[in-house]
């Protein structure tokens, strides 16, 4: 008998219903008056067969065959699931955070590294990365990424200066990138490797800015707003306010020439206002950013109307921004899985096991979350026989998707959500661990699959309305 399948979630929109197959993500607009017809074939004796629908709806029907939005035999969901977590990526090293520095000139209220924790900042190493250390860690970097068969020209690497707060230890940053740029003559795999720096930009000033420019190290400088009171959690470690001089930062950027990228954490002063933003951006001329959703943790709790709230932010605000031909990672990451329909298995490259992280001490991990007590920090950059493909803890890691939680199945956005931070997920409830629901990308995830959805039966209504040309 033909049947709705397990995985499909219909959408009423105005005029039409949306059928959606969370794991072949190809949405398929019915009139209310064929999804009627529908329903009413559905519930009749007659259904045993897709050629025997009938005629008024038959091209319908076959389209959701196709998709798998409708099914003929009870099996075909399992044979569906089953192939879809086949083509789940075998950890494959691309990515590394080099901490230059464990300490921080900040301590932002929300701060998921727990820089603004005496406990946790007890736990955090004094000794920044040496230049011998740096050295080890780019042949540790590459030996991974040789072990892990990608595509060099397709899947370029990626270097990302990180802490703390990596200015800290600009000598050693600086030193890293022009022995990163040598190595772009002698190692096939650093050919095209991308270099950049997440940093408060508090230690910027005209000679590194010039510097990092010129050594092809992008620049991304975290803020949280385009006012004091959207940045009235990132103080310092006296807990004195930074916002002025962030600008000041930015300003300078912006009269070398240098392009800057942000990256905004949503505190929930935030995300009262999306002109803010698009001030920020106006006047900056910033030309990408990401949203970072607020974590949780055992010291830092965040109201359960904040998720709500800041996936519905992040949609208003691409929305602005793709008329201005603005690149947002985190939506257009979304975006590009639902575009071409193809199933988004991590969010993050630590759930890949895509990503090693490496401390000053020459410590090896998987999630820079993790640096204060360097749980799953499991190598070191000494041992010549590691391969993070084969580690168990990077496979466990490369595992957590969310096509591998039976809580998941149900949920229309099983395809594009990518299961958010495992990091976050062990800090929500007690008993948590790396393999619970980070609860904050259920809500997103949701929210952002449902506007997409809606934004492009819109944009269809759009092109079937629109006159004929003569």
């Amino acid at each position: 008998m033909v049947s709705i399948s397990r995985f499909t979630h219909s959408y009423d929109l105005d005029g039409a219903v949306a059928l959606y197959h969370s794991l072949r993500m190809k949405p398929v607009y019915l009139s209310k008056n064929a999804f009627g017809s529908l329903q009413a074939w559905l519930a009749s004796s007659f259904c045993d067969r897709i050629e025997n629908a009938p005629e008024e709806i038959k091209a319908e029907v076959q389209e959701l065959a196709k998709y798998k939005i409708l099914t003929q035999t009870q099996d075909e969901d399992d044979r569906v699931l089953s192939f879809v977590r086949s083509k789940i990526p075998a950890p494959a090293v691309n990515v590394c955070y080099m901490i230059m520095s464990e300490q921080c000139n900040l301590a932002c209220k929300y701060c998921f590294l727990g820089n603004n924790d005496c406990d946790k900042r007890s736990n955090f190493l004094l000794e920044n990365i040496s230049t011998e250390t740096a050295d080890k860690a780019l042949a540790f970097f590459i030996r991974q990424i040789k072990e892990s068969g990608l595509d060099f020209e397709e899947n370029k690497p990626v270097l990302i200066f990180y802490g703390g707060e990596p200015l800290v230890n600009f000598k050693v940053l600086e030193y890293t990138a022009t022995k990163v740029n040598e190595l772009r003559n002698t190692e096939k795999c650093m050919r095209n490797i991308e270099m950049s720096i997440v940093t408060n930009g508090l230690l910027l000033d005209e000679f590194r800015v010039k510097r990092l420019h010129e050594l092809g190290v992008s620049i991304a400088i975290s803020i949280d707003g385009f006012t004091e009171e959207a940045n009235s959690m990132r103080v310092d470690v006296v807990g004195k306010p930074v916002f002025s001089r962030i600008l000041d930062k930015l300003n300078l950027c912006k009269s070398l020439g240098v392009d800057v990228s942000l990256s905004v954490t949503l505190s929930e002063e935030t995300i009262k206002n999306t002109k803010d933003i698009l001030n920020l951006v106006d006047t900056y001329g910033v030309k990408a950013f990401g949203f970072n959703i607020m974590m949780s943790s055992d010291t830092f709790v965040l109201p359960q109307s904040y998720n709500e709230a800041a996936a519905q932010f992040i949609i208003d605000e691409f929305i602005e921004l793709r008329e201005r031909g603005i690149y947002e990672d985190r939506m257009m990451r979304k975006l590009k899985s639902f575009s071409k329909a193809q199933v988004y298995f991590s969010d993050c490259a630590a759930t890949t096991g895509g990503q090693i992280v490496i401390a000053p001490n020459g410590q090896v991990g998987i999630c820079h979350g993790c640096l204060h007590d360097k749980q799953y920090f499991v190598a070191h950059i000494d041992d010549d026989d590691f391969v993070a493909a084969k580690d168990e803890n990077f496979i466990e890691w490369s595992q957590l998707t969310p096509l591998n939680h039976e809580e998941c199945m149900d949920c229309p956005a099983l395809g594009i959500c990518g299961g958010g931070c495992p990091v976050n997920a062990m800090h929500l409830k007690p008993g948590n661990t790396i393999h619970s629901i980070d609860e904050r990308f259920c809500v997103h995830s949701k929210k952002t699959l449902e506007f997409f959805i809606k934004d492009l039966y819109r944009i269809i209504a759009q092109e079937q309305a629109a006159p004929t040309p003569n």
